[in-house]
């Protein structure tokens, strides 16, 4: 019989111990150095990265799982990969401490087919979705196969969001650690009802960038200084492309430059300490 747990009200401060970010998302523009980031600390932790970018890493070392194999890999190729190398890194759980993903709109692709499967095997609704008559599945690319996203009113949208969330909760499964790279998307606001402002944003479809976000130890946009690349922390504005629950990752951090050679020198141990 198990014991009968006790209740009681705190009397003290909790005390923060310090700890490495669980999840942590770096955010940028095309061609900024994100990949080389990855490739860079994959070789310096232990650490893999789980690349759902065509040709993203072509010319970058690092400890790499590509999902599309070639320039010729089809979406729908490219997802049945996915699911394999995640199933794999799940009967492996344990093997690295850091998993490594690359990126998330590629993520947030994907998951419009996963979601159309959820939809048409996980809802009674959807038990006739892509079948004919006969209840004959249609194959994807086949001209009568749609996806979930075509439902009518948007209804579409929250089974491929599931399917996006539902992987995020398996990589916790994976590695104690996630890092996440992600594009910007610019969008216009109305300052006062006067100006339009621009105001920058992770790149995934509608509700799921909040959502996301909200769920995430740390963002943090990329920025450049020349040969310098820095992580920002600091919230600007109304957008959500930064900020930290985590008080040691704040402000502008430096996480890698060019030496004398012309060498590229990351400096992650600011983050993970």
């Amino acid at each position: 019989m198990a014991e009968k747990q006790e209740f009681k009200l705190p009397e003290n401060f909790s005390v923060v111990i310090p700890k490495n970010p669980s999840d942590l998302v770096i955010v940028g523009i095309p061609k900024i150095g994100k990949s080389v980031l990855m490739g860079d600390f994959s070789k310096k932790y232990n650490a893999v990265i789980l690349n759902l970018e065509k040709e993203a890493y072509a010319y970058i070392e690092g400890k790499i799982i590509n999902i599309h194999t070639s320039n010729e890999t089809t979406t729908i190729e490219a997802y049945e990969n996915y699911i394999k190398y995640r199933n794999l890194l799940l009967d492996n759980k344990g093997k690295y401490d850091y998993l490594l993903i690359d990126g998330l709109s590629d993520l947030d692709a994907l998951s419009v087919i996963g979601g159309t499967y959820l939809y048409m095997f996980n809802s009674p609704q959807g038990k006739n979705f892509n079948r004919d008559k006969q209840g004959n599945i249609y194959k994807y690319g086949d001209e009568n196969f749609k996806l979930v996203t075509d439902l009518g009113e948007g209804h579409g949208y929250a089974w491929s969001r599931k399917f996006f969330l539902d992987q995020i909760e398996l990589f916790k499964q994976v590695a104690p650690h996630r890092i996440y790279n992600a594009h910007i998307a610019d969008k216009l606001l109305r300052d006062g009802g006067k100006e339009e402002v621009n105001v920058s944003e992770i790149a995934l479809t509608g509700k799921l960038k909040t959502i996301f976000a909200s769920r995430v130890t740390a963002l943090a946009k990329i920025s450049s200084d020349e040969d310098k690349r820095y992580l920002n922390f600091d919230v600007m504005g109304e957008g959500i492309l930064a900020g930290s629950r985590d008080p040691n990752l704040k402000g502008q951090i430096l996480i890698s430059e060019k030496d004398k050679k012309g060498d590229i020198v990351t400096h992650w141990d600011k983050i993970y300490k």
